[in-house]
């Protein structure tokens, strides 16, 4: 199914004015719309709670097309170039930590204590999951490569479309919540490399 593209760009436009009505909020919190050309938005993601310098680490690629009939394809680019970054090259891992709630199913990666489900267990989810020499997806419900995923086919979009899941400005704020805005330092690596020289006699 798709959607007019005028439908489309009426609703992302929609969305990016309660961007804008907000906008000094999100750029404290170091979310930087840099390029907007419907059906693309590129958004560079800076370190705010970084000292003594902010920097941008990653930004994000969103394709609206088709939105939101289909939710938004998000993509890790530098957000200099727009080049999709691969797993290593992203400094940082977005890690939630959720509380499962007492009624809870248990599943396979869910805690358990001698074979039970362990309610109100406290849990780790990565909202990105990156192969070192791919290119990573989000994966959080909402997101295009989430559903497309075969590991997701009973997670449809359908199911989360009404419940705002694939709306612009909550998939920036989870990734700035649990990406950037987590950064407080900085790690340096740094080879030294020792070139041996040839000695000559003076004599």
């Amino acid at each position: 199914m798709y959607t007019d593209p005028e439908v489309v760009r009426r609703k992302v436009d929609r969305e990016l004015r309660d961007f804008v009505e907000r906008i000094d909020h999100y750029r404290a919190r170091g979310i930087w719309v840099l390029e907007y050309r419907f059906p693309t938005l590129l958004v560079a993601f800076t370190t705010p709670n970084l000292k003594p310098h902010a920097i941008a680490p990653y930004g994000v690629l969103l394709d609206l097309s088709n939105y939101d009939v289909e939710p938004p394809s998000v993509t890790f680019v530098n957000p200099f170039t727009r080049v999709p970054l691969k797993g290593a090259q992203i400094p940082t891992v977005l890690r939630r930590i959720r509380l499962l709630p007492s009624s809870a199913e248990p599943t396979d990666t869910q805690p358990t204590a001698n074979g039970q489900h362990v309610p109100n267990a406290v849990v780790e989810q990565l909202l990105v999951y990156w192969p070192q020499e791919q290119i990573p997806f989000v994966c959080l419900q909402g997101v295009r490569e989430y559903h497309e995923n075969p590991g997701h086919t009973g997670d449809p979009w359908w199911l989360h479309r009404g419940k705002g899941a694939g709306r612009i400005i909550r998939l920036l704020d989870l990734i700035s919540k649990y990406g950037t805005e987590a950064m407080t330092q900085l790690q340096f690596k740094i080879d030294i490399q020792i070139v041996a020289a040839d000695v000559v006699d003076p004599a």
